[in-house]
């Protein structure tokens, strides 16, 4: 049941972000004055990282508790896959046309976009966040639900008490 659940996070999400992403875009392509077609982008654009962000902690407390109930992480990399394929999508593609329309219409301050850097150390600081949260998780329900131990693993004999033989 958890496992549908999280599928129905995950594809409300996609399809929420997918939206969102279209509007800054769409935006970037309009014919309308450069002053306003920047400050709608950067409006629609700060809904895109703040939905990301919210979404992508809600996916990894589904994903937390998927792995409680199946002792199973695919929902947790299955949301380092969604931030980074959203993550590059930010910043490699959309934020780097909003530099080229900030630079083709005299806006640009610098001559470099940062964008797609700060994307990839926000990739490997997510992954980085997904692994210890996984490693913690898997601890504490190794310390709450200890694994069953197969009956190879048993002792042969009881250990005896000569005292009380």
């Amino acid at each position: 049941m958890w496992n549908k659940i999280y599928l129905t996070i995950l594809a409300a999400a996609i399809l929420a972000m997918g939206v969102l992403l279209y509007l800054p875009f769409s935006w970037l392509q309009s014919i309308g004055a450069p002053t306003t077609v920047r400050d709608n982008y950067l409006y629609y654009s700060n809904i895109g990282w703040m939905f990301l962000l919210v979404s992508s902690l809600i996916l990894l407390i589904a994903g937390n508790v998927v792995l409680w109930k199946t002792r199973r992480s695919w929902a947790m990399w299955t949301t380092l896959l969604y931030f980074a394929i959203s993550m590059i999508a930010q910043t490699f593609w959309l934020e780097n046309s909003f530099f080229r329309f900030k630079q083709e219409n005299n806006f640009a301050s610098g001559a470099v976009s940062w964008s797609p850097l700060s994307g990839a150390v926000l990739i490997a600081l997510a992954a980085i966040i997904v692994f210890f949260n996984q490693y913690l998780v898997k601890r504490l329900l190794d310390k709450t639900y200890p694994p069953v131990q197969s009956v190879e693993s048993l002792p042969e004999a009881l250990p005896t008490d000569e005292k009380n033989i």
